[in-house]
């Protein structure tokens, strides 16, 4: 078992290669015990059990070491309750095998045993399934008070008679029942844990640990009881049984470890499954170990025993009736829920279902909306179309025969008209040609609302020089100082759109610069990110900021018509055709100080976003 437990301490192995190991081992013990003389069966007992409870010990030491943080604490328990057993083991062996002395019972040593059953207990409840916590209910209330009657059962048909009979000491009795009382409780706290806790695929680690502990258990009452009737030999197979109960902690120990290293999830119903067979399966295994101890301590079974026995007995039939019951009741309630949740989840899906149609009603008027209001827009295009035609050829018309006939009435009067015929025609002929422009200006404002963009790659640069190419003589007449600070830019745009933005700009500079002894205009653009920046710049009389969002409005004009003449549409036009091509426009100014507008128009306007929409 060494060589075995040196082999396995730091090979990750597969899953079941613990189990052979130990299988191999205990095979090789009991062909020694069969094969070996019987003045040499002490010596294999003992060398066995100390192998035995190294073993245990490496293979949970090494799963403390490896295992994650919340179960480290409990396998350091439990190797520890290995290593503790193994002492005094130890200490036996020495007294036994090497000092020739027949141990007596109790002795020192079997304080490290009971210690053994102490950190086992410790281990368990230091598991992290155990220490998840659940709600107490009178289930679990249940299934501690059917653990503890089994002990007592157990305990009153298994040792009560010998012990009443026995004439040793009461520090012997107390000391002997003490420990057995722990063996016993550890299977208990085990077999309860599995029972009571919730145990995902971990659940196969503790069920081997409930069977170790539960061997210990039944070897103690059986040795017990051969130790008060004077009936132990050294031959019998109990013997073995301190073997097998390193054995199943050892494999526990490496499933625990093959199961962190392989990790899977466990179907819900599966846990469920499981947890249902085990809630029918260890109340029947309570009643087993009280008939098994009952058939294997023939010779305790009197009338006094018995009579303990049944009145434990009845009580654990008391105790599991009223746990059914209200294991029933809860199950009934729960059904009741789950039938009262599905009423109200049925009720939910029929109104969603009228919501549903609902919606359905509702999207149909809304699409049947959407075609009326697009039918109807389509045709207040069409008779803005017929408006704009009207206004450029039925309005315009009359404008120029009256311009017309106010210049030729001015021939035809000559010097026999007076001033004051003079000024009368002036002014006529100057309102109809200012009712032309603002008639084109309304039309382009209109264009420009209603046109298709064509978006090409422009060079700025190029359309700038192209727009002061317009205004040469005005730039060259007033003398002008023009600054031009253009990247090589080139931008995805439309090419008509940013040449009516441009212009206006420009021309509305020259105009307000027009009582500035030195008149400047500062036209740059730079990137800005995923934008181009376009900024035009003047020295000429500015505005008040108070005025911003006004001079973007149509028709708003901060200045007279004879002070700087304009029908208050061009920078209406401006803002109108930058939100078209997705940018922003906006100004900076003081009176007196000049003026500075911006266009910020993106590079790629197929990702940005529409500025009116915000």
């Amino acid at each position: 078992m060494v060589s075995a437990a040196a082999a396995l301490h730091d090979a990750p192995g597969s899953r079941w290669m613990v189990a052979q190991a130990w299988s191999a081992g205990l095979l090789v013990y009991v062909l020694a015990i069969a094969l070996a003389p019987a003045t040499a069966a002490v010596w294999i007992n003992d060398l066995a059990w100390t192998l035995a409870a190294l073993f245990g010990c490496l293979i949970a030491t090494r799963t403390a070491r490896r295992i994650d943080s919340a179960g480290r604490r409990a396998w350091t328990y439990i190797a520890l309750g290995c290593g503790s057993w193994l002492i005094g083991q130890l200490h036996w062996n020495y007294n036994q095998l090497v000092l020739g002395i027949v141990m007596p019972y109790p002795n020192i040593g079997q304080l490290f045993f009971s210690s053994f059953a102490v950190l086992m207990i410790l281990g368990i409840l230091n598991l992290p399934e155990a220490r998840r916590g659940m709600p107490l209910t009178l289930k679990h209330a249940g299934n501690v008070a059917l653990v503890l009657c089994c002990l007592g059962a157990a305990g009153a048909l298994g040792l009560l008679e010998p012990v009443m009979r026995s004439q040793a000491s009461i520090a012997y009795m107390a000391i002997g029942s003490m420990h057995s009382i722990l063996l016993a409780g550890t299977f208990l706290v085990a077999l309860f844990a599995l029972w009571t806790y919730e145990w995902s695929r971990a659940w196969t680690s503790m069920l081997l640990i409930v069977i170790a502990s539960g061997v210990y258990s039944v070897s103690n009452l059986v040795y017990s009881h051969a130790l008060l009737t004077g009936s132990y030999v050294v031959s019998d197979v109990i013997n073995g049984s301190w073997c097998a109960v390193f054995g199943f902690i050892a494999w526990a120990a490496h499933e625990q470890l093959w199961l962190q290293e392989h990790p899977a999830v466990e179907p819900p119903h599966q846990m469920l499954a499981r947890e249902r067979w085990l809630a029918a399966v260890i109340p029947a295994l309570l009643i087993v170990i009280i008939v098994g101890v009952a058939l294997a301590t023939p010779a305790s079974l009197s009338t006094r025993a018995l009579a303990t026995a049944a009145i434990i007995f009845v009580l654990f039939a008391i105790i599991l009736g009223v746990r059914e019951a209200w294991i029933q009741t809860e199950a009934q309630r729960l059904n009741e829920a789950i039938v009262a949740a599905n009423r109200r989840l049925a009720m939910a899906n029929e109104e969603l279902r009228d919501s549903e149609n609902r919606y359905r009603d509702l999207n149909a008027q809304l699409e049947a909306r959407v075609k009326q209001r697009s039918a109807e827009l389509g045709r207040a295009y069409e008779e803005l179309e017929g408006f704009s035609y009207a206004v450029a050829h039925d309005l315009k018309a009359p404008l120029r025969s009256i311009n017309g006939f106010a210049h030729l009435l001015g021939e035809h009067l000559g010097t026999q008209a007076g001033k004051e015929v003079e000024s009368h025609l002036a002014r006529v002929r100057h309102g109809s040609l200012k009712m032309a422009t603002l008639i084109d200006d309304l039309l382009a404002y209109s264009h420009v609302e209603r046109r298709h963009l064509f978006m090409s790659e422009v060079d700025v640069a190029a359309t700038v020089a192209t727009i002061l190419a317009q205004c040469a003589d005005e730039i060259q007449s007033r003398k002008v100082s023009v600054t031009v600070d253009l990247q090589s830019l080139r931008i995805q745009v439309d090419a008509d759109g940013l040449l009516l933005v441009l212009r206006n700009l420009i021309e509305n500079a020259l105009k307000y610069t027009r009582e500035v002894a030195a008149p400047a205009l500062s036209i740059t653009a730079r990137p800005a990110g995923d934008a181009i920046l376009i900024a035009v710049l003047d020295n000429g009389i500015g505005f008040d900021m108070k005025h911003h969002d006004q001079i973007f409005k149509i028709f708003q004009r901060l200045h007279r018509d004879d002070q700087y003449p304009g029908t208050g549409i061009g920078l209406a036009l401006v803002r109108k055709a930058v939100q078209r091509m997705r940018g922003r426009v906006w100004a900076d100014s003081e009176p007196g100080q000049g003026a500075r507008f911006f266009v910020e128009l993106p590079v790629n306007p197929s990702t940005a976003t529409d500025p009116s929409m915000g």
